[in-house]
């Protein structure tokens, strides 16, 4: 039976049956989603603590396709020149934070630095990166997008080709061995470890970026992939000249760091712990506290069932500040044909009274 259409299988069974696989083409079907219940009795498998997610580390790389859109010497350079800025950048924000930020703290520079943050996060990634550019759930001004999109390469999190890319493959393949981030194998592989392991950094087909010809298609955005690493160096260095070492540790890499980890938990915390009201057939959830902190990502499990929607906190008690956002640009003619599912759509995709009552007992 084919890999794409066998069902009941373990995700540890679906990673070691597509382990080595140099089909080009897998990447563009989704897989079934993986067994919960084969995953549990796997061999080696352990529950994550306050979750129905058994857990088993797999070892990198897992496809071994050759790139469709460069050569393979490009494509190798490519991504250890990627994995380079990823693994130096993570370890050295860090460090400085960790190490400086006690000795260097300010009241003023943490209020910019959470400035910052807002601004980069809010405009850069949720709005720009996450709603826009990936989901297309709303139209806004040329000019605006390229704006908000430039905000989110000073988030820190690489550029708008490489984000849409995997949060793409992302949807598509969510919590199967193509998931770029599946919790199947740990809490630490869907936080940070899934772009901070080499093995799986090298990994060439991620590297065509065939899944978003609608930003490989304009110059800005190509631009953006070329010089977005660069930029942030710039920051640095006029940071560093304007407001000393005191300020990039606040106004630099505190927002940075900060950014990326309430960012990495909707791909973790929201895929381990919470509510399921919707049945989407995958492990997101709900996650008020996510959600709190990351301007409304964390209702992932209505996002995951309404991927299109605009809105994540469907509900009236559910807040979502990137909506509230979108709104106030609607509403003054900066965002239109704005996205949402209807009351039947949501009707018809609501978890059964008894299915949500299992789903939530472990939150």
């Amino acid at each position: 039976m084919s890999l794409l259409t066998e069902t009941m299988k373990s995700y540890s069974k679906q990673f070691d049956d597509l382990r080595g696989c140099k089909d080009l083409e897998v990447l563009d079907h989704p897989l079934p989603k993986p067994s919960m219940e084969s995953q549990a009795v796997t061999p080696g498998a352990t529950r994550l603590p306050f979750s129905d997610v058994y857990i088993k580390v797999k070892q990198r790389p897992l496809l071994l396709a050759e790139p469709a859109t460069m050569s393979t010497q490009t494509a190798d350079m490519k991504a250890r020149i990627m994995y380079a800025q990823r693994y130096f950048g993570i370890i050295g924000m860090h460090l400085t934070v960790l190490l400086a930020g006690p000795f260097l703290f300010s009241w003023r520079n943490l209020m910019i630095g959470y400035a910052t943050w807002c601004i980069t996060h809010l405009f850069g990634i949720t709005f720009s990166y996450h709603r826009q550019l990936t989901h297309r759930s709303f139209k806004t001004p040329k000019w605006f997008e390229y704006l908000c999109a430039w905000l989110g390469c000073m988030a820190g999190q690489g550029d708008p080709i490489e984000w849409v890319c995997n949060h793409r493959y992302h949807h598509l393949h969510t919590d199967t061995p193509l998931d770029p981030h599946s919790p199947y194998e740990g809490f630490w592989w869907a936080h940070m470890g899934w772009f901070a392991d080499g093995a799986a950094a090298v990994e060439r087909p991620m590297l065509d970026h065939s899944n978003v010809p609608d930003l490989t298609s304009q110059v800005f955005y190509r631009f953006l992939a070329a010089t977005w690493f660069p930029q942030l160096l710039i920051r640095h260095a006029l940071t560093q000249y304007f407001g000393g070492l005191s300020a990039v540790v606040w106004t630099l890499a505190f927002p940075t760091v900060w950014g990326w980890h309430v960012t990495f938990l909707v791909n973790s915390a929201a895929h381990i712990w919470g509510r399921q009201p919707y049945n989407t057939g995958d492990l997101s959830k709900n996650n008020w506290w996510v959600a709190l902190i990351t301007f409304g990502e964390g209702w992932h499990n209505a996002h995951h069932a309404f991927p299109y929607s605009a809105r994540h906190g469907l509900e009236w008690w559910e807040l979502d500040i990137t909506w509230l956002l979108i709104s106030f640009l609607r509403s003054i003619g900066m965002v239109w044909d704005v996205q949402m599912p209807s009351d039947k759509a949501k009707a018809a995709k609501r978890m059964p009274a008894h299915k949500l009552g299992a789903a939530t007992k472990a939150d």
